[in-house]
């Protein structure tokens, strides 16, 4: 209680509203787990997807998940009706070494399971990450939990992944490794993964991320058959660009990118991803030379988990538990008189809980959001004084 009184006013509204929304969330998750059969919406989830194929590649019938998508959605609509709406594929085949259990329980077990092992992992990766501290780690992380659980997303699974990544990369090179592996079935979170291991010269960390998904590839192969990989080159990745391309309504409103933005706003994609490039090119330039000048691992940390969603196109409100754990830490950092820093951070802690209704409402702030995070995060980094330095012409040669 103590910790809590200590935190800022700011960071308490978003801690309430984050916790007000879990308990709601979890609430009615436990109600449609208490109503006989599976309701509507509990089988309106992304988790529909992971079930399904794990009962699919139990059958030998994964192939269906890497041919065209109607065959795929026939097993969607046996399972929960012929009314049930439009969900596609879009994983690699070593994504089902992950689904396959699943498909061993029923789906709302399955569901539980899933979520709740999930979301240890992601406790215990992010609890690391923000070097124990555990009530603004609360604070910055609820509305995320909330959002993931409510989407039923793999959220908690990806973002671990990335987080345990950058929290053993100095102790255990090869686990962070095995991590990043892992997380290359999600690579838009892990785009600055290699540049950041470059500078820091990790190349343990690299060796075994490396290995990690040449084994896993191999193993999909070999386990799954060859033909799972064409059918995700030939059909999924076609697929998964069009969804990028042309999907619109409640996909562009869960987009945090510019290019979520303006696609929101009726653009073509063809402009949005040039308006977007405008932006991240610079800001990865920049978050690149920031790795060489940071003063230490958690800045650059801090760096990687903020910039990875100005750079990246295409990741979604239940991609944010990457970003929110970053929040924590510079929350941390924040002096008493500091007020407006805390309430703007307070209010991007709030993003996977608003990026949808401020879509509806046709005002994608996001990105304008996450931008002044990576400006704070810069700041705080060191990198700009020791830049500076660095170029400082000495006395002697003046």
């Amino acid at each position: 209680m103590r910790q809590l009184v200590l935190l800022s006013s700011h960071f308490r509204i978003a801690l309430v509203t984050g916790a007000a929304l879990l308990v709601w969330t979890l609430h009615s998750t436990f109600v449609n787990f208490a109503t006989s059969g599976i309701t509507p919406d509990l089988a309106n989830k992304d988790f529909a997807n992971y079930w399904t194929a794990g009962r699919l590649a139990l059958s030998g019938q994964t192939l269906d998940l890497f041919g065209p998508q109607s065959d795929y959605f026939a097993h969607l609509t046996a399972s929960f009706g012929q009314n049930y709406p439009w969900h596609n594929w879009s994983y690699p085949p070593h994504f089902l070494f992950l689904v396959v259990p699943l498909g061993l329980f029923g789906y709302k077990v399955a569901m539980a399971l899933f979520l709740a092992l999930g979301c240890a992992f992601y406790l215990w990766a992010a609890l690391r990450f923000t070097n124990g501290r555990k009530t603004l780690l609360l604070a910055a992380i609820v509305p995320f939990l909330a959002h993931n659980l409510w989407a039923a997303q793999n959220g908690y699974l990806f973002a671990g992944c990335a987080l345990a990544a950058l929290v053993l990369r100095d102790s255990r090179p090869v686990l962070a490794g095995v991590f990043l592996g892992i997380l290359t079935i999600k690579p838009q979170l892990g785009i600055l993964f290699p540049l950041l291991l470059l500078v820091e010269r990790r190349w343990i960390v690299i060796a075994s991320a490396t290995t990690t998904t040449l084994v896993l590839m191999l193993a999909s192969a070999a386990v799954f058959g060859l033909d799972a990989w064409r059918g995700y080159v030939a059909e999924v990745i076609p697929y998964q660009a069009h969804v990028m391309r042309d999907f619109e309504g409640l996909f562009l409103w869960m987009m945090p990118s510019v290019y979520g933005a303006i696609r929101s706003w009726g653009a073509a994609a063809d402009i949005a991803l040039t308006f977007h490039l405008v932006l991240a090119v610079p800001v990865a330039i920049v978050t690149v030379a920031a790795f060489v000048l940071a003063r230490c691992d958690e800045d650059r940390s801090i760096l990687l988990a903020v910039a990875t969603f100005v750079i990246t196109p295409y990741a979604l409100s239940y991609d944010l538990g990457l970003f929110a754990p970053a929040l924590a830490l510079l929350g941390a950092r924040l002096r008493g008189d500091e007020k407006l820093k805390s309430a703007f951070l307070s209010a991007a802690i709030l993003l996977p809980l608003l990026l949808v209704p401020l879509g509806a409402l046709h005002l994608p702030l996001a990105p304008a959001f996450i931008l002044a995070v990576w400006l704070l995060a810069l700041r705080d980094s060191g990198a700009y004084e020791r830049g500076k330095a660095l170029f400082k012409p000495s006395p002697a040669a003046m």
